[in-house]
């Protein structure tokens, strides 16, 4: 019954709601974020744009602060797991079980090398989804997770008393 009784939570309280202002600099950093990324892949004709980017676009404007927001976290985490999933379809076939092996590789590696980015642990699972050749790793994964670090430096940065990053 202990085990059941966990699933109650530890009745804490939820956290406050951030103040106002800190919601619109979240908002309009997200859509500043996406127009940039949608009207390059417009322009470019190619999508450097992945799902796993809005959760990561979500971090960089709404909570900068956060470990997971950091460059290293958001460049590195999305290189690795886009490489790990890559390598798995290509070399241990489209499979259920080498989709969970990918999937468990990328969460032990960002760990240990300490570049944990939660979004881009579901580029495994998106890349055996669509398939995609090698070209996937630099276009969109290392371009649009470069460009997602460099839209956050830039507008976080005009923000007063907000500086990005904390650390690289």
């Amino acid at each position: 019954m202990k085990y059941l009784e966990k699933f109650k939570g530890q009745s804490e309280a939820p956290p406050a709601r951030p103040e106002l202002k800190v919601i619109l600099l979240s908002f309009f950093g997200a859509l500043f974020a996406g127009a940039i990324l949608g009207f390059v892949a417009f322009f470019l004709e190619y999508a450097i744009i992945m799902g796993s980017f809005g959760a990561s676009i979500f971090l960089v404007m709404a909570v900068p602060d956060s470990p997971f927001a950091q460059p290293r976290h958001v460049v590195f985490g999305h290189f690795m797991a886009s490489l790990i999933g890559l390598i798995c379809l290509h070399l241990l076939g489209d499979f259920w079980w080498s989709m969970a092996l990918a999937l468990a590789i990328t969460t032990l590696a960002m760990i240990v090398l300490k570049v944990s980015h939660p979004p881009a642990g579901s580029n495994p699972i998106a890349i055996f989804l669509i398939t995609p050749g090698w070209d996937f790793l630099w276009l969109p994964t290392v371009l649009g997770a470069f460009m997602v670090v460099l839209i956050a430096l830039l507008y976080n940065n005009l923000i007063p008393n907000r500086i990005y990053p904390k650390y690289w």
